[in-house]
């Protein structure tokens, strides 16, 4: 148990010499104590006997804590004695309670954690979630809280902060754009997962009592863009302003529900044409660097696709000639196609071509929920295209595509009707 007192920096007991040789200490009076007490802001009013003064009497704070905790000794001043009595009595409930946090560890840097913490990222996460996750850390947070000291970082200022954030005042470290207000959906990544986390392992390795970040309000996310589903015809609209193999792709995309890079990813030897399906267990990505590389498709979930029986002429198409280790949908040249190369020379100039690039919302994602759009028009049910479109759950497939259900609480009390006896 540590031992904790307060210490009065600029009185001190006189000491007096009996007639028998012996001292005695006689502390200060009341009428010294109060009498100082009523000029703090100008000692020397107080009038306070020589013998009563220390050293450094009106110098600097006149209350400093000592406490004792790790084997070393500690301090902290303080100029009122009611606030220095308050940091001690949560000191020692801090000490008994295991929140105790050694002064030295508050005195680390959010800078030095950070580094702590990216070293923990690698091979942990996927690499392009860790290029996000450092990006992130780079522009916005370490501007603001690299070489604060963890015991500086409070609830108010990181709230001030988010703020700022809200309006483009936020310091940044952008090596290009200029400073732009962040929408809700970043910020909260940037505060409530990056800044967090680190504070996260400094709370967890005991140099943080607390996460400050936990009572830290965010903005309401702003209603999301709209998602587009386009009819068959639209498809075949902007399939048509393609070369062949393409358009091709952007039915893979429409009729089997597959994300861009995954398709991207797929080999000839994924398609199984006799069963109708393909075998989804890759898909581009990016590691830190920002280089497209190849790993597994999001949630780390392989799944087999259906593929509509319209579509085996174009996949014969494509695989015609290639072997199975040869990707399904090619660049120019042959080999990788990358999802951003596709998106800029084949899928934008069509969508100007056939005249819907301003449609607002549309994008090569709204392929995939074209499949979705279709498939439960068709009658599919959640957990069917749950496992098709490689959700991590219903729940998600149900959030996602709600309205695209048909209401039918009117067949619902309609059947139960028939059961009822009065």
């Amino acid at each position: 148990m540590a031992k904790s007192w307060i210490n009065d920096r600029w009185l001190t007991d006189a000491v007096k010499i009996l007639d028998d040789g012996s001292k005695v200490h006689v502390p200060p009076s009341s009428a010294v104590k109060r009498a100082l007490s009523m000029h703090m802001d100008d000692p020397e009013k107080a009038k306070v006997p020589a013998e009563f003064r220390t050293s450094v009497f009106g110098q600097g704070s006149r209350w400093t804590v000592f406490w004792t905790a790790d084997g070393e000794r500690h301090r902290k001043n303080f100029r009122d004695y009611r606030k220095a009595d308050e940091f001690r009595a949560g000191l020692e409930d801090d000490i008994r309670s295991a929140r105790y946090v050694n002064p030295k560890d508050a005195e680390r840097t959010f800078g030095e954690v950070a580094e702590i913490w990216i070293a923990g990222l690698r091979g942990s996460i996927k690499q392009s979630t860790e290029a996000r996750y450092l990006r992130e850390l780079r522009i916005w947070v370490l501007p603001r809280w690299g070489a604060v000291p963890l015991g500086r970082i409070g609830t108010a200022a990181a709230q001030r902060w988010v703020a700022q954030l809200v309006s483009g005042d936020a310091p940044r470290d952008g090596r290009i754009g200029q400073a732009r207000p962040l929408a809700p959906k970043s910020i909260r990544s940037v505060v409530k997962i990056v800044f967090k986390a680190v504070l996260d392992l400094a709370v967890s390795n005991g140099w943080l009592s607390a996460n400050p970040v936990e009572q830290v309000k965010l903005p309401r996310a702003v209603p999301v863009r709209r998602r587009v589903y386009l009819t068959p015809v639209e498809v075949k609209v902007i399939a048509d302003e393609m070369d062949d193999d393409n358009a091709i792709a952007v039915f893979l995309l429409a009729y089997t529900g597959v994300r861009i890079g995954e398709l991207l990813a797929l080999r000839c030897g994924d398609v199984d044409l006799d069963r109708m399906t393909l075998s989804v267990s890759k898909t581009q990505s990016v590691d830190v660097n920002n280089r497209t590389i190849e790993t597994t498709p999001k949630g780390n979930r392989s799944r087999t696709v259906p593929i509509p029986e319209g579509l085996r002429a174009g996949i014969m198409q494509l695989a015609d000639g290639h072997g199975a280790d040869e990707y399904l949908v090619r660049a120019p040249r042959g080999g990788m196609q990358t999802t951003q190369n596709w998106r800029n020379r084949i899928w934008s100039p069509a969508l100007r071509a056939a005249g819907m690039d301003e449609i607002d919302g549309l994008t090569i994602h709204s392929l995939r929920h074209t499949y979705a759009s279709l498939a439960i028009k068709a009658g599919a049910d959640v957990k069917t295209l749950q496992a098709v479109m490689g959700h991590a759950s219903a729940a998600e497939t149900l959030d996602t595509y709600a309205d695209l259900w048909p209401n039918r609480t009117g067949e619902v009390a309609a059947a139960i009707n028939q059961e009822i006896l009065l």
